[in-house]
């Protein structure tokens, strides 16, 4: 007798659930996709216990007659596709034909559902699997799905569920991702019969984000529109300064479907990494549009994550999404009149980097003459307009490294702290956490503490350079007043962003430039990374390094890029190696990475008291920078302290 059988349907079914039905949540988001799959314009969720006692989903979908209403609790029945092709090329959110048999295998299961143009509806009643009663019954056009006693017939899944409060923050995610990423829909959620969510339909998704985060949260972030290569990037990006300490509330959407995808990651990563410091990670909410075809959704049984046909170029479009943003930002704080630049040596701005000078610039001797970067001496242009951002190729730059792995995406988690760089109430608003205001909108949680410190952005270019010098704190602190308040300016910070910004543009003109060795040095690698090397060899070569195999594993280096003439050349092209087999977006940044180092090396110290010319030279210079508000690290440069904050710390204001 054979020992192998088939199991039963009501076997397969639990087993389906298992990996469907993870918790309450997974509950609410298979029954909200399946409303939105059927063109609900309005969708009530009520939980009660954190989802033990009872999950209701109501909404004006499409309905269902008595046939489909009886077949799609049978397994793998489907109105979504139709053959294996149609896989391919999916659109709804829902394809599988699993969740409503395996939630109805492990629940109390009732299903009441009309269609608009019927007279009467049908009602279904499941009961952990086993089909209890059919019947016509008297309801509201769309479905109405009630699911009640969840995991009582299986013990040892509902020992596993967490405290109500767990729960209840895992849905409560979990609509807020489907309300992101539909601003069409409106969507009311009451848990234990609390209202904690309730916002209107609308098209225009900067208004859904501010019902569900609060309206004090479009000042914190910046909007993202871009198209490269098929693919589109909308929404909305954090402001240079507002950083998270875990990657929850990078939410994005590919097609409509939240969904993680480290490709994603990388890009956001790449834009963003000379703005925040490492372990920090700016909120972001991104929507990618591209054809169903070069993206795969049936890769996660709970289709969390997907795959993308190309992931380097997704990753590379993402973060030129970013940057033209963050471009587009800095150039809204006042574009400042560039002086004439003439070749020579600099007479006037940091002369510790050999630079050209502009006209009538004071003397600014901040530290001894930059040793080790001989090439650009004549070279440095200065500061230079916003440039337009860069065409997406196949080699573009990209990313320096994976995201660290963990279980942030997993869902909702303790509140962490804003960064101290944040705007006020902000914490607030990217929380999430909303309940229903006096107008209707959501609002932030009250309870949610807010925000220490002042957004860098606070100050535009031409308030920096407008401050007047106070005098300076601890040899290290620059005190300035503005229109705005009291800033606080970190002179290292400053002039560290000065150094990169200056650095970077004489590397990148000098792409490719090759820095001949006086003595040819020979590289032995083991033979992973001696084959990867001969498989990328152009590349470094494009990079500047004069490259050639030299027998076996070893590598003979005759040349390094003009931007690194004083580098352990054996180092760098391990440093390379590693990034390029880590970042699946392309290229790594290591001329970024080490010039952010260099620049800090040669930044002034702490301790060094700079006199009120120098002062007024270092503001002058960081209004022409770039991104004048953060160091390459991601450090502030500056805080702002409000008129009316140093009022209240007074007792003046109420």
């Amino acid at each position: 007798m054979s020992s192998i059988r088939i199991l039963p349907q009501e076997v397969a079914n639990r087993i389906a659930a298992g990996e469907v039905i993870e918790r309450p949540a997974s509950v609410v988001k298979e029954l909200v996709e399946n409303a939105l799959d059927a063109g609900a314009r309005r969708i009530v969720i009520q939980v009660a216990q954190g989802g033990r006692r009872l999950i209701q989903v109501s909404d004006d979908g499409s309905g269902m007659d008595r046939d489909d209403a009886m077949l799609c609790l049978e397994a793998h029945a489907t109105s979504k596709i139709h053959e294996s092709a149609d896989i391919d090329c999916i659109r709804t959110l829902g394809f599988r034909g699993e969740a409503l048999p395996s939630i109805a295998s492990v629940s109390r299961f009732q299903l009441q559902t009309r269609r608009h143009e019927a007279n009467s509806g049908t009602e279904v009643l499941v009961e952990n699997g086993s089909l209890r009663d059919v019947r016509e019954c008297g309801c509201a056009p769309g479905t109405n799905v009630r699911v009640s006693h969840l995991f009582a017939n299986l013990p040892a899944r509902r020992k596993f569920l967490q405290s109500v409060e767990t729960e209840n923050a895992h849905v409560h995610e979990t609509v807020l991702l489907q309300a992101l990423s539909h601003p069409g829909t409106a969507f009311d959620l009451n848990l234990d019969d609390r209202e904690v969510l309730h916002v209107a339909g609308t098209e225009d998704t900067a208004s859904r984000l501010g019902m569900l985060m609060g309206r004090d949260v479009l000042a914190a972030t910046i909007p993202v529109d871009y198209e490269e290569g098929g693919i589109r990037v909308t929404g909305f990006a954090a402001k240079p300064g507002l950083t998270r300490s875990s990657r929850r509330e990078q939410r994005v959407f590919v097609n409509g479907r939240p969904a993680a995808a480290d490709s994603v990651y990388f890009g956001i990563r790449d834009a963003y990494h000379t703005m925040v410091m490492k372990g920090r990670y700016p909120p972001v909410v991104l929507h990618l549009e591209l054809a169903p075809e070069r993206v795969d959704v049936n890769v996660h049984p709970a289709k969390r994550e997907v795959r993308f046909r190309e992931d380097r170029l997704v990753g590379q479009v993402v973060a030129a999404a970013l940057r033209r943003a963050l471009r587009e930002l800095a150039g809204e704080m006042v574009a400042v009149p560039q002086p004439p630049l003439a070749a020579g040596r600099s007479g006037g701005r940091f002369p510790d980097l050999q630079l050209t000078a502009g006209p009538e610039q004071p003397s600014l001797p901040l530290a001894p003459a930059l040793t080790g970067w001989p090439s650009l001496a004549g070279v440095v242009p200065g500061p230079a307009p916003v440039a337009a951002p860069p065409t997406v190729a196949a080699d573009a730059t990209a990313p320096d490294g994976p995201p660290p792995a963990g279980s942030e995406r997993a869902g909702p988690a303790p509140e962490e702290d804003v960064s101290a760089q944040a705007d006020p109430g902000t914490a607030a608003a990217l929380t999430g956490r909303a309940v229903r205001g006096s107008a209707g909108e959501s609002r932030p949680d009250a309870a949610t503490p807010p925000a220490r410190g002042v957004s860098p952005s606070a100050a535009t270019r031409e308030e920096i350079r407008g401050l007047r010098v106070l005098g300076t704190l601890n040899q290290l602190y620059v005190v300035a007043e503005g229109s705005s308040g009291l800033v606080l300016i970190d002179q290292h910070a400053a002039h560290e962003r000065i150094l990169f910004e200056r650095i970077l543009r004489a590397a990148r003109e000098a792409d490719g430039q090759q820095q001949p060795l006086l003595l040819a040095v020979t590289v032995d690698l083991g033979p992973e990374d001696a084959a990867f090397l001969s498989r990328h060899i152009e590349h470094f070569q494009r990079l500047g390094f004069g490259l050639e195999p030299f027998g076996g594993n070893t590598f003979l280096v005759t040349g390094v890029p003009v931007h690194f003439p004083s580098v352990n050349v054996g180092g760098l092209l391990r440093d390379i190696l590693d990034e390029l087999r880590r970042s699946p977006t392309g290229a790594p940044r290591p001329d970024e990475v080490r010039i952010a180092q260099s620049a800090c090396k040669h930044a002034v110290k702490n301790e060094r008291t700079l006199a009120d010319k120098e002062l007024r030279q270092l503001l002058d210079e960081l209004a022409r920078a770039e991104m004048p508000y953060t160091c390459p690290h991601g450090r502030p440069v500056m805080i702002n302290l409000p008129h009316a904050e140093i009022e209240r710390r007074f007792g003046r204001q109420v």
